[in-house]
Formats: structure tokens, C-alpha cells, sequence
């Protein structure tokens, strides 16, 4: 699939995982439209990609709003008359027991990590629909079981297993593409931040060896999901090592996180 000139859509796309998305899109000679809330990185990273010679248009909203996420498609649809990819990228993780965290944490984190996919899926359909392109979601190995001390993002990881699984069936006749692409540890930027237990931030702990991936793996698995019109795909070999561990022997799995609930804990006091 030739991606050049056509129209593509990453939300949350101003650092990390999303930012990678957008740059090997751009490599790809595909008009980019990038989402973010902070205004001020949002125009960073445009002129950013403005300076690679990328065709790119940002759009500052929050996806978890109806409203925002019409006003999204439709500067799309001004700016280049078409949308063909959308890529449901925006997530936010969290951190914490569950009987120690708050609900609005809960909250917070279904409407980020699932509403903030529905919505901008909704808006952006008719037009997929009419160019025959792609829905892609990024999600987690969060998704493929409950991880102690990250109940809420798991749990909307999984969530976005079952919406893309629904959307897959109700589409295939439209000729659309959905795609969830399943991302293991990821280096981090060192801004990244997710919720505590009792609803703060706190910075991300930094994973740097050579048993994590890159953001730039992630990009490029997700532009092999789309040339390929892959449903389902596991990011790095780590990431399918412990995928069919889960479907093999998921006792296993179990007993490996019982056996770490005490450093855990530790780490927490």
C-alpha cells in the first residue's frame, strides 16, 4: 500500500510512541494531522516535522470530548479534502493497587484510554469508510492480562481488544481495515508521567536495556500493520515471547507476578 498523499490521523501524537508514528508517516510521504492538548509542544513538534519537509497540520483538542473530536476531522477534511488512517494512539497509564486507588482514577483512564479511541473512531468512520482505509489502536501487553499495580490501564487495554474485534466484524464488508498493534516496554521520554493511586502524577520510571523497545519499533510495526492490513500485532520479540507464554501456560504467569507482589509492595512505602 502506498502511503503518499494520503491523509492520516495520530491522536496524542507530539512525543513518544505517537510522535514516532507521525515521523515514519511523514517519511512516507503521508499528509500528517497531529493531536495534543499543550499547545506548546503541539507547535513544537509541527515545526519540527515542518522542518523535515513533512506535509502537517496540528490540531490542539482533547479526543475524550465528542465535540473536539468532530472539530478534529473536520480540519482534516478541510486541509486535505480526505481521511484515510486513523490512528487511535492517546493512552495514559496508572499505577497502584486497586483497593488503594482512588475512582477517579477509574474515571479518568476509560475515558482517556478507551473513550479517547471511540470518539475520534466514530467521527473519522464515514470517511474511512469511503476511502477503504485503516482503523489502527495502539495498545498493551496490559491487554492480554490483568498486571498487579495496574488494574485501571489494564483493564482498558483490554477493553480496546474487544471495540476493535466488534469494529472488525461490522466493517469487513466495507472493505475497512482495523488493526491493533500490541506494544511490550517502551523506552520512555523523560517527561512521561501516569496516575498514582490517589490521582497525582508521577514521572514514569525511566526502562533503558535491551530487553525494550524503541518508539521507532512501535512506528514501524504500525506501518507494517497498515501496508499489510494486519489485524493483530505483537511488537518486538519480547512482546511474542510473552504472548504465547499468557496462551500456553498462563499459570506460569501467575505465579511469576505473585512472586513480585512483595518488591512491589516495598517500592511503594
Amino acid at each position: 500500500m502506498k502511503l503518499k498523499g494520503k491523509t492520516v490521523i495520530i491522536t496524542g501524537s507530539t512525543m513518544g510512541i505517537g510522535k514516532a508514528i507521525a515521523y515514519r508517516l511523514g517519511m512516507e510521504g503521508a499528509n500528517i494531522v497531529i493531536n495534543g492538548r499543550n499547545a506548546e509542544t503541539l507547535s513544537a513538534t509541527a515545526d519540527y516535522f515542518m522542518n523535515q519537509g513533512f506535509e502537517v497540520t496540528a490540531f490542539q483538542g482533547d479526543v475524550t470530548n465528542p465535540e473536539s473530536c468532530s472539530a478534529l476531522v473536520k480540519l482534516a477534511l478541510e486541509r486535505y479534502g480526505r481521511i484515510d488512517i486513523l490512528i487511535n494512539n492517546v493512552g495514559v497509564g496508572a499505577r497502584g493497587f486497586v483497593e488503594n486507588t482512588n475512582p477517579e482514577v477509574f474515571r479518568y483512564i476509560i475515558n482517556s484510554n478507551v473513550l479517547g479511541a471511540v470518539y475520534p473512531t466514530l467521527e473519522a468512520m464515514p470517511q474511512i469508510k469511503l476511502n477503504k482505509g485503516s482503523v489502527i489502536f495502539i495498545s498493551s501487553l496490559a491487554g492480554f492480562r490483568g498486571i498487579p499495580n495496574s488494574a485501571p490501564y489494564c483493564m482498558s487495554k483490554m477493553a480496546l481488544t474487544s471495540f476493535a474485534e466488534s469494529l472488525k466484524v461490522e466493517t469487513a464488508d466495507a472493505g475497512i481495515h482495523v488493526g491493533i498493534v500490541y506494544v511490550g516496554m517502551t523506552k520512555n521520554g523523560p517527561d512521561k508521567k501516569v496516575l498514582n493511586a490517589d490521582g497525582s502524577w508521577i514521572k514514569l520510571q525511566q526502562h533503558d536495556s535491551i530487553f525494550v523497545d524503541s518508539p521507532e519499533d512501535t512506528a514501524h510495526a504500525v506501518l507494517e500493520a497498515i501496508k499489510h492490513r494486519s489485524f493483530k500485532t505483537i511488537v518486538g520479540i519480547k512482546g511474542k515471547l510473552y504472548y504465547w507464554l499468557q496462551m500456553l501456560a498462563p499459570w506460569f504467569v501467575e505465579y511469576t507476578f505473585r512472586r513480585r507482589m512483595s518488591t512491589i509492595m516495598e517500592a511503594q512505602k
